[in-house]
């Protein structure tokens, strides 16, 4: 997972990949992708400045149009992810947090 602060201030997820072994059926570990996103999260209650704190940001780009779509019901889904554009998707503050409590097993205020 790549975290950044996009101009300073917009947390943005602009990387996640989970390993081939840890997808389907037979994966290896479970919730590896929904332990990512939720700390991503947290970094963005953490670093997020004024109106962006616990907002996250991240694109979604496949080669193929139906997996796009596909991929982003799923984020909507599983990780409270709503689209904002054609390709952006965010996690508002009260999604994340339940990520955090989920996935990570903390109080995001902390």
């Amino acid at each position: 997972m790549i975290f950044e602060m996009k101009n300073r201030v917009e947390p943005y997820m602009a990387f996640v990949e989970v390993a081939p072994r840890n997808r389907g059926e037979l994966k290896k570990f479970e919730n590896v992708a929904g332990c990512l996103i939720a700390f991503a999260c947290r970094l963005s209650f953490i670093d997020g400045n004024d109106i962006y704190r616990g907002w996250l940001a991240f694109d979604v780009f496949e080669e193929n149009k139906e997996d796009e779509i596909k991929l982003m019901a799923l984020y909507s889904k599983k990780y409270n992810a709503l689209k904002f554009t054609e390709t952006t998707m965010v996690i508002p503050p009260n999604g994340g947090e339940k990520l955090i409590n989920e996935f990570l097993k903390i109080d995001y205020e902390k």
